[in-house]
């Protein structure tokens, strides 16, 4: 009886390898591959924008009429001008889809995997800091502040980015040529004609990942 259990134990263990193994090496058709792609690329835009380039909306005089009369937050510049070095932060502008950072982190998460994400979580909420100097002389220093913040009323805010800080948005991609360049376990890697803010016409290759929640983007698309 006693060497019937470590037979079936054994079976059952080679089973459950052979199950791993088999998951490990699926192979996933190239047109769920593109598919995903396609829809990811498209949603990566907006992202990009709220990181990259002008922001979330803020909130205008119109909006603060809605308001309960104890939140007062500052308006924003008319031309839009930083003219407080971009040290103040303002409400988002209601109703944009976005009422807290952790509305940002989720739409991030459904769009790009969680190790890209979080490089965009240090500099978006955190601000960046660099070390100079080493051993006891070494001193952190701020290089720039968090771009949006939850502030203490409530309220989702943003400061406006200075014109170093955007970057060039507005790569345009060929969605209908994309290919599969390879695939590895849950990883796959494709290939997409674009062209740069600037006009220039180049191949993109991008990596694709795989998560519990389904393929997210693992590099950059702006």
């Amino acid at each position: 009886m006693k060497k019937t259990a470590v037979i079936l134990a054994a079976a059952l263990l080679a089973a459950a390898l052979a199950a791993a193994l088999f998951s490990c090496g699926r192979r996933y058709e190239d047109e769920e591959i593109i598919s995903a792609a396609e829809d990811l690329i498209v949603r990566s835009e907006e992202i990009n924008r709220i990181y990259f380039g002008e922001g979330i909306p803020l909130a205008d005089e119109e909006d603060f009429a809605d308001l309960e009369p104890w939140l007062t937050p500052d308006l924003p510049p008319e031309d839009g001008a930083n003219e407080e070095n971009g040290l103040t932060y303002y409400m988002v502008k209601p109703g944009c889809g976005y009422a807290s950072i952790e509305d940002i982190k989720n739409a991030t998460l459904r769009v790009f995997t969680e190790d890209y994400s979080a490089i965009l979580f240090e500099n978006a909420f955190s601000g960046v800091t660099v070390v100079v100097g080493d051993g006891d002389r070494a001193e952190r220093q701020v290089v720039s502040l968090a771009r949006y913040i939850d502030a203490e009323e409530g309220y989702l805010a943003a400061r406006i980015p200075s014109e170093d800080e955007k970057l060039p948005l507005g790569r345009v991609y060929d969605l209908e040529k994309i290919t599969v360049v390879s695939q590895r376990g849950t990883e796959a890697k494709i290939k997409v004609p674009s062209t740069s803010p600037e006009g220039e016409a180049e191949e993109i290759e991008l990596t694709l990942k795989m998560t519990a929640d389904g393929w997210r983007l693992d590099t950059p698309t702006y």
